[in-house]
């Protein structure tokens, strides 16, 4: 029997990670000691209370039953708590948050509930491959924003054609941003409500690093912005200020309507989160001001040492304002993936070529600086080697 598959999946490209884990992979195989700088996932150890917190809720029977889809009220109460101390914003915990099995399932099916066919959705380039995968699930078309050095990696919101803005249903954005390092403010987020309220775009503000930030002041969030809440909802995830990737928790929060409208999509994909992962997550929350800022302190200090060393070996390059990435053009210019593979065969040293993120990236290369101190300081050591 020849199996056909649909025209859907015809359309998706093998996801840039996988790809990378797959060199990696070959690389290894060949007995090569490889240094992959090339994926965002954290190597600091989750902290250990909210582990502990994890185990007695594990021996908690009534947590082995099936979670609610829209998430516990603990952990939804707790991220209401979290958003009133971090922004100043209050969030009703049942109509304006709904827990996600990590934020990148809620940014891939944010799509289904807003889109028909052949609407049109505005995307970062270069940006997070994820925001694409819902636009094409609903038979929706993409229309790259180019994000530029010259601009601080944000959009000029003036430069989209205005035939464009009429049309578009759904603007995805990310900052402190994925692959960039660029930060957005909250005069830029006032600009933007009122640049989506007057065309009527959703906005979708992806914050998965909202608190890995290096400038002097916090990460805003988009709803602090007046009207917001009409028209935007905000992704947040543990994965990276609690450095919990792997276990998979985050949540959505804003406009109730498309929040509501999320959760309904989900209850027909998902059970739900497993009740003592969020409420390991809910205890992390509460213990915010304990945990966070020394992981994120250790990834600024990650972050300079990293842009100096590159520096140093010719790299052309700006302190990143927040995340976990590095995004820097080469001492040469040439095409970002042949850099990579240049690093790679000479140096053994895998990172993610730009133009993996959108035809914007392509000069750039991203570095993640998810590993330990002394793996960095040892990349530093082989790139500088590298013959250009």
């Amino acid at each position: 029997m020849n199996i056909e598959l649909s025209d859907v999946m015809k359309g998706f490209k093998p996801f840039l990670f996988e790809e990378l884990y797959r060199k990696e992979r070959a690389e290894r195989a060949k007995g090569r000691d490889i240094i992959s700088l090339a994926v965002g996932d954290p190597d600091i150890p989750t902290n250990e209370s909210i582990v502990e917190c994890a185990v007695q809720e594990l021996h908690n029977a009534k947590n082995h039953r099936y979670p609610n889809t829209k998430g516990n009220e603990r952990f939804r109460k707790a991220i209401a708590a979290w958003h009133k101390r971090r922004h100043g914003l209050d969030f009703h915990y049942i109509d304006e948050i709904s827990i996600l099995v990590g934020s990148k399932e809620g940014i891939a099916h944010l799509p289904l509930t807003v889109m028909n066919p052949g609407d049109l959705c505005l995307i970062p380039d270069p940006t997070y491959p994820t925001y694409r995968t819902g636009v094409v699930l609903a038979g929706g078309e993409a229309y790259d924003v180019p994000l530029t050095e010259e601009n601080g990696f944000l959009p000029d919101l003036g430069a989209i054609p205005q035939k464009i803005a009429e049309r578009a249903k759904l603007f995805f954005l990310n900052y402190p941003n994925n692959p960039t390092g660029a930060a957005a403010d909250i005069y830029f987020y006032r600009e933007l409500i009122k640049w989506a309220k007057k065309n009527e775009v959703i906005i979708a503000q992806d914050a998965a690093y909202s608190d890995i930030y290096f400038t002097e002041e916090p990460s805003p969030s988009i709803l602090q912005a007046e009207g917001a809440r009409d028209i935007a909802v905000e992704f947040y995830s543990v994965s990276k200020s609690f450095c919990m990737a792997g276990w998979r928790a985050g949540w959505v929060v804003g406009n109730s309507k498309l929040v509501c409208a999320l959760n309904a999509l989900k209850e027909n994909f998902d059970s739900g989160q497993f009740n003592a992962i969020q409420n390991a997550a809910a205890f992390g929350l509460d213990h915010f001001e304990e945990i966070v800022p020394g992981v994120r302190s250790r990834f600024k200090k990650r972050a300079e040492d990293f842009c100096n060393g590159l520096k140093k070996a010719g790299w052309r390059l700006s302190m990143p304002e927040g995340s976990c990435f590095i995004w820097a053009k080469p001492p040469v210019d040439i095409p970002s993936e042949q850099a990579v593979v240049k690093m790679l065969e000479q140096e053994g040293v895998l990172a993610a070529p730009g133009a993996g993120f959108g035809a914007h990236g392509e000069g750039y290369i991203r570095f993640s600086t998810t590993e330990p101190e002394e793996v960095l300081q040892e990349a530093i050591r082989r790139i500088s080697a590298v013959k250009w």
